[in-house]
């Protein structure tokens, strides 16, 4: 087949498979669209200066993301803990803390207790449970990493019979979330089957299949050691997509379906799913509080924000990812609960 021109079979193959391409494109930005104004418009805008009382970093991650990932919990659960007044935290160095026990939390039967939601506090009881008895011993905590492990946390969570999501997203948003997926990876799978066509070498299909696999692991794979994560996702994803754009030099491309195909691919899976989000009328107050709230840490001006205990909102600076953008709005004074650092070297603060 000449490369610079086509007969009218080809033309039409080739027309047909990149209207299939641009099909999908569009079908992802106008789910963006609509349904990121659907979440937005359904998301109370009024000012959140205080979280209700009970309410865990675990439910946040629960309620903006429906499960909870133990790496990203470390310094929120210790100061949350902390600042319920159930440990203390003491420096060691600027990353390390050790964790001192004063106290469990009460039973959910308890009146005691202060929780937000029942099922996430009945959990959040097992992984306190777990953490000190991983640091009775007095072992330092290094806070750039999990509390528990991912199988720790699974044993915990086993005995449970109802998933952490329930009650927070509908049936109708995951299959929302997985036509998302399918729509952004099938412009690469049409985009290789013309390769194959225009060039006769269809190893562009197997790029897809191994790109697709790199593409799982970088997605869905939480574990994982981020350098092993990193070069394994190097070796499938990355090489793949290079050589998969190498079979195109020199083929027939004039709508440039091979660079829309590998940037929908991206772009759809790790950003405009993320405005696709489907969640019942009546499931949107608690997240519309958490919006309002995570708007007030970020976008208040610092002298508001000064008037604050700086350690109760500590544990919602690490569970929302902010910290590192707004700490130098607050007074960061040294909370009764951390100790041992008089001059604030320590991550925490």
């Amino acid at each position: 087949m000449n490369f610079l021109s086509l007969n009218t079979v080809e033309s039409v193959i080739y027309n047909c498979l990149a209207a299939a391409v641009f099909l999908c494109i569009s079908a992802i930005l106008f789910m963006a669209v609509y349904f990121g104004r659907r979440a937005k418009r359904n998301v109370k805008k009024e000012t959140i200066i205080e979280m209700p009382r009970g309410f865990s970093p675990l439910d946040v991650q629960r309620i903006f993301i429906g499960k909870t990932y133990p790496r990203k919990l470390t310094a929120a659960l210790l100061t949350h803990w902390a600042a319920l007044g159930h440990i203390k935290l003491k420096y060691i160095d600027k990353y390390h803390v050790r964790v001192i026990k004063i106290k469990n939390l009460p039973p959910h039967d308890s009146d005691k207790a202060v929780f937000f939601d029942r099922g996430t506090y009945v959990r959040e009881i097992e992984l306190f449970k777990t953490v000190m008895k991983k640091t009775n011993k007095g072992d330092p905590v290094d806070l750039r990493r999990p509390l528990f492990t991912k199988n720790e946390a699974v044993a915990n969570m086993s005995g449970f019979a109802v998933r952490e999501d329930v009650g927070v997203y509908s049936t109708r948003h995951y299959t929302l979330k997985i036509i998302t997926i399918v729509l952004s990876v099938l412009p690469f799978l049409i985009s290789a089957i013309w390769c194959g066509i225009a060039s006769g070498n269809y190893m562009g299909i197997l790029m897809f299949f191994m790109a697709l696999i790199g593409l799982s692991v970088l997605k869905f794979v939480k574990g994982m050691p981020i350098l092993f994560k990193f070069v394994w996702c190097g070796m499938w994803l990355g090489a793949s997509v290079g050589s998969f754009i190498g079979f195109f030099i020199g083929i027939h491309d004039p709508y440039g379906i091979c660079y829309a195909a590998v940037t929908i691919m991206f772009s759809g899976v790790f950003v405009l799913i993320r405005f696709i989000d489907f969640r019942e009328k009546n499931n949107l107050e608690d997240y519309s509080d958490l919006v309002n709230y995570r708007k007030f840490l970020i976008y208040s001006p610092a002298s508001e924000l000064q008037k604050l205990d700086y350690g109760k909102v500590l544990p919602f600076l690490y569970a929302f990812g902010i910290k590192a953008f707004v700490k130098r709005k607050y007074h960061r004074i040294l909370p009764d609960y951390y100790t041992d650092d008089p001059e604030g070297k320590g991550v925490l603060l």
